[in-house]
């Protein structure tokens, strides 16, 4: 295993801001229970083919100042969706650097690992951008930065996907795995106007007459019906327009809730809230400059079937193997946290039961009753002391009950 002060020697230099110009300069960024150091590692694109060249892979690992309890290892969702908060913010994530060494990368084509901001960009490449050469970068990673010893592996939602394969790939390389709002198969995209369907159901039943209140909505968006409203035809707005608010809203509880009172306000020829909406920007998640949507759909059309519920956002045929490693769980035999979001309409717990029924005995699992997708965000106190007690650290004060 690479030392503590032999890391830190690699990157010897004046600390500067984590985001800077030149993200592969390697950088030392003084914590006051960690050191961060960031930097590239250059890694092949394609290791059956060396002719396909090498790219600079981004990471940060920090190190705490008092020794390590282990090895974990970050892994963000989208896929190619990397968020500035996994590192730096909250209970959870100040617990786990101040007692695990941890290690958190750009996934390829995604924030600094060489991102792929448009279609042009990805032709003639797109066999390079798969679950599988992301699992295998996240292996050289764990063997050149932390010396091939065995990690933790933390992933919510895709996240989650890249440490069941990896730990499926790689089981003596791994020592637990930690599960968010996540899946072992394809089906919440390739059969998702039945998950849409199932989200709009629950809505119904926590807020009677939702379902009415939404058709009638959407009628009343009909753009025929539009043109005695100014403020409207400026946004050019159609039925869809309702759809796409429901949906980018649903990742959080508070979310959901806005996206019933949306409905209320429309269904009664009502726009303000609605106007609201869109001039903040419609969604919940926002943009950080990081992501790339452009392989988000890439491997989710490839490997989820998305062409099934989106055609248009499809241009790459369908493989034939989809993502689905729910027979091949039964031997995987590391313990295992697993954790839900009540509400969550992205991956609903019926997922992460799946994947706990199929491992048996090794599994812990917990849901979060006031959380949809964002269920760190959302319950941040709640998941540290489930993920801390999880890794045997003791919290320094006393930490919200998993279900308030």
């Amino acid at each position: 295993m690479v030392g503590r002060t032999a890391l830190l020697s690699l990157f010897l230099v004046v600390a500067t801001p984590a985001w800077a110009a030149n993200p592969c300069r390697p950088q030392n960024l003084p914590g006051e229970m960690w050191q961060t150091v960031t930097g590239c590692l250059t890694v092949p694109w394609d290791r059956a083919d060396a002719s396909a060249g090498e790219f600079p892979l981004y990471f940060e690992i920090s190190e705490p100042s008092q020794p390590a309890l282990g090895n974990l290892v970050v892994l963000h969702g989208g896929p190619a969706y990397p968020r500035h908060h996994l590192q730096e913010r909250g209970p959870l994530w100040r617990g786990l650097r101040a007692h695990y060494r941890v290690l958190y990368f750009h996934q390829r084509g995604s924030g600094y690992s060489a991102r792929v901001a448009t279609r042009t960009e990805l032709e003639g490449r797109e066999h390079l951008f798969t679950l599988d050469h992301t699992v295998e970068d996240a292996r050289s990673l764990q063997l050149e930065l932390l010396g091939g010893a065995p990690v933790t592996l933390m992933g919510k939602s895709a996240g989650g996907f890249i440490a069941l394969l990896f730990a499926l790939r790689y089981p003596t390389a791994t020592e637990r795995l930690i599960l968010a709002a996540t899946t072992a198969q394809h089906e919440y995209i390739s059969q998702r106007q039945q998950v849409k369907e199932d989200y709009l159901q629950s809505l119904d039943i926590r807020y009677p007459g939702f379902l009415a209140e939404y058709r009638q909505a959407l009628t009343v968006l009909r753009p025929g019906l539009l043109s005695a409203v100014p403020a409207l035809q400026d946004l050019l707005l159609r039925v869809d327009v309702l759809e796409g608010v429901t949906f980018d809203l649903s990742y959080t509880l508070a979310g959901q809730f806005e996206t019933v009172a949306i409905t209320r306000d429309v269904a009664d020829s009502r726009f303000e809230l609605l106007l609201e909406r869109m001039a903040t920007g419609r969604k919940t998640l926002r943009s950080t400059g990081m992501e790339s949507l452009v392989i988000l759909n890439h491997i989710t059309c490839r490997e989820f079937a998305f062409a099934r519920s989106n055609p248009e956002a499809c241009q790459t045929p369908e493989v034939e193997s989809l993502y689905d490693v729910r027979e091949a769980l039964s031997g995987l035999a590391v313990p295992t946290l697993i954790l839900s979001g009540r509400f969550d309409p992205i991956l609903p717990p019926r997922f992460q039961q799946e994947i706990a029924e199929a491992m048996g005995e090794k599994v812990v699992c917990h849901t979060l009753e006031l959380s949809a997708h964002m269920l760190f965000q959302e319950q941040p106190e709640a998941s540290a002391q489930l993920v801390l007690e999880f890794l045997g650290i003791e919290r320094q004060q006393a930490a919200q009950t998993p279900a308030l």
